[in-house]
């Protein structure tokens, strides 16, 4: 991957993210949360997918920009 297919990677993951907890505390203002327990847990397991990606997507980035400035 390239520099930018990590950064659009990164942007979209970014936007899954801010979703998901937009909508998580919506189920929370109106107690969905506990309503919907079944949904409201997969969303949060949406949103612990998507940070562990970003995380993963974010190291890769970092160690493809090292290995470019060693190579020069």
């Amino acid at each position: 991957m390239t520099i930018e297919d990590y950064e659009l990677v990164l942007e979209e993951l970014q936007q899954v993210i801010d979703d998901a907890k937009n909508l998580m505390a919506r189920f929370e203002a109106e107690e969905a949360d506990q309503t919907m327990s079944a949904e409201y847990h997969n969303l949060h397991e949406l949103y612990q997918r998507a940070v562990t990606s970003q995380r993963a997507y974010t190291r890769e980035m970092l160690d493809t920009l090292e290995s470019q400035m060693a190579a020069g």
